[in-house]
């Protein structure tokens, strides 16, 4: 026993125990309760609409991938997907150039009036879609943009830009300044100083803006409702819903082509999840 010597063992007391596998089991029972409806769509998408009415909740016993086909050809679904993507991927791209920059000159910069721009940023944040929504069809329709992607990618990117500067802007803030003032001192310009040093190490917070930025864009029904009305611009949450009208009764149709719209939303997290992690909790504490 002399090789145990000296070795202080640590005493788990019972109530951490009991704690620790309260919170395991809450958030067990959280996930469970979020992943039965993504499920349940998924095995309806994949059945008979003989099988779904003798079974509605139980799995399928024949893989029916038919369903997707026709939902991707009959649905328009591939329009809708391709509208989203191309809604999506110039949004998101532009609010990450511009909410960078943003960010890097309210935290890493000194200029007059920057504290209250930043409160002008930060106040649209409080305003909703929603009651901008009026106003802002009777603009895009002066400018001519109604029923094109610009009257979708430039409100979207302009609602997102307050949120995505204020997530950017307190990681920055976190940055150890030794480095950048010395990258400063050995001649490093502001453009210089953002390519090498700031974006390499804003690699986590970039990716949450990306995430949220992305998930919002594609979910997003209120905006493609009101300023597009021809179906070939149309995304796929606003797709989806016309195609529920039109087949309500094909509940095996209708569930393959939810599971089109918000399974690239999921893939997106599952890539990203460990980078979103950290990107949440950083600068949420101060050193």
């Amino acid at each position: 026993m002399s090789i145990f010597k000296g070795i202080k063992f640590r005493q788990i007391r019972p109530r951490k125990i009991a704690l620790s596998f309260s919170v395991f089991i809450l958030a067990l029972l959280i996930a469970m309760v979020s992943a039965v409806p993504i499920i349940w769509v998924i095995f309806t998408a994949l059945k008979d609409r003989t099988k779904v009415i003798k079974n509605p909740l139980g799995p399928p016993e024949e893989w029916v991938w038919r369903n997707f086909t026709d939902a991707w050809e009959i649905g328009h679904f591939g329009t809708y997907f391709k509208n989203s993507i191309i809604v999506a991927v110039p949004t998101v791209l532009m609010i990450l150039s511009l909410a960078m920059m943003a960010a890097y000159a309210f935290a890493l910069m000194r200029f007059r009036g920057r504290n209250i721009l930043f409160v002008v940023f930060l106040i649209g944040m409080t305003v909703p879609l929603n009651v901008l929504i009026v106003p802002l069809f009777y603009e895009l329709r002066a400018l001519g943009l109604l029923n094109t992607y610009w009257a979708l990618i430039l409100p979207q990117a302009a609602k997102l830009l307050p949120f995505s500067i204020l997530l950017l802007y307190s990681f920055l803030r976190e940055l150890p300044r030794e480095i950048l003032d010395s990258a400063l001192i050995d001649g490093c310009n502001h453009w210089s100083l953002l390519r090498h040093i700031v974006l390499p190490l804003s690699r986590p917070s970039l990716l949450t803006v990306l995430i949220f930025t992305f998930m919002w864009t594609w979910n997003n029904f209120i905006l493609p409702t009101v300023v597009i009305q021809i179906d070939k611009v149309r995304t796929l949450p606003v797709g989806l819903n016309f195609f529920q009208g039109q087949y309500v009764t094909d509940l095996p149709l209708l569930m393959a082509g939810a599971t089109i719209t918000f399974l690239p939303v999921i893939l997106v997290y599952l890539v990203f999840q460990r980078h979103f992690i950290k990107g949440i909790t950083a600068g949420a504490l101060t050193s």
